[in-house]
């Protein structure tokens, strides 16, 4: 689905209560990454400041909580004596994604307008994971890290060594390892993008309830139709990478297979939503909750995006959402 671009409320004006609210967003938002249980909600607030106050108060909330959470790490660092390799990356990482959320929330000229949400996402998702990237491994090469998964492991009850069945766990060496081959893969790429795009439908669809001034259909979206061949030479890159052992070349083409692999799936939930709005109310809800039940169960829940992503590519040579032809027009006598 795609919210409406270009339609965020008072984007010329910047009230005193713009400000209080860009200010009291932003200290909620740092306050949810530093829980630790609502992290992953960090973005909502600063996609509130956007929708209910405009451009001026998205960017006032995002460049404020950027500069708090920085004074705040360092605040840390000096007083509470923590990991200090821990706090740059947690400072680097939100102020990234902070102004990434801030850009494609408002941009701030005409043609990222012209983009639409779901492209402004996906590029933002993209210049998230090129800057992270070097700061992740950086991170995972820090001595700190693995004394820090190594306590983790610890508190978890698994020791590294071989257990009652034989079995070996997994040392903090290999986890790393592991991290590290995900994240390069693609594994980056997605976490920048879910963060981007949940933050964004939540706040959306909060403000839509509140102010009810935004549209109530969300636009359908058409993923450009040479995006197939980009996918198609992705996954030329990826197999020929693995059989040359050419790294950059396989990392290359994994994190295009996966942003194209999102464009789909995004139009393939597009085409559900196309078909869903058509139902009755009654069944349309039973749908939606039998939907929502089914996307939080492990295992059916890959399937299900596995199916909407299909879906999507199969709209390059099945059109779902033409419109049927209406009946003959009347001769005249």
């Amino acid at each position: 689905m795609e919210t409406p671009a270009g339609d965020l409320p008072g984007g010329s004006v910047f009230s005193a209560r713009s400000l209080v609210f860009s200010v009291l967003c932003a200290a909620v938002s740092v306050w949810c990454l530093r829980t630790g249980f609502l992290s992953f909600l960090f973005l909502f607030p600063l996609g509130l400041a956007a929708f209910f106050w405009g451009a001026k108060a998205a960017w006032a909330a995002g460049i404020l909580a950027a500069a708090g959470n920085i004074i705040l790490s360092l605040w840390v660092y000096f007083y509470q004596n923590a990991e200090p390799a821990l706090l740059r990356w947690n400072a680097q990482y939100y102020t990234v994604m902070v102004l990434a959320f801030s850009w494609i929330n408002a941009p701030l000229n005409r043609g990222g307008i012209m983009m639409g949400g779901v492209y402004r996402i996906a590029g933002g998702a993209v210049c998230c994971a090129l800057l992270i990237s070097p700061i992740f491994l950086s991170l995972m090469a820090d001595p700190q890290t693995g004394a820090f998964v190594s306590r983790h492991i610890a508190s978890f009850g698994f020791s590294g060594s071989p257990g009652a069945a034989g079995a070996v766990d997994f040392t903090p060496e290999e986890i790393i390892a592991s991290l590290v081959y995900a994240g390069l893969r693609g594994g980056i790429l997605v976490s920048c993008a879910f963060f981007l795009a949940l933050s964004r439908q939540l706040a959306w669809g909060i403000a839509r309830l509140v102010r009810r001034t935004l549209p109530a259909k969300p636009e359908e979206f058409h993923a450009h139709p040479l995006l197939i061949w980009a996918l198609s030479l992705a996954l030329g890159a990826v197999l020929l990478g693995r059989m040359r052992e050419l790294d950059t070349l396989e990392i290359t083409g994994w994190n295009v297979l996966v942003l194209s692999g999102i464009l789909y799936l995004v139009q393939g939930g597009s085409i559900a939503v196309h078909y869903l709005v058509k139902a009755p109310p009654l069944p349309r809800v039973l749908i939606n909750l039998g939907l929502i039940l089914l996307f939080f169960t492990p295992g059916i829940n890959a399937a299900l995006l596995g199916i909407l992503a299909l879906l999507g590519i199969a709209e390059n040579w099945v059109p779902f959402r033409a419109p049927k032809p209406g009946p003959p027009p009347t001769p005249e006598a």
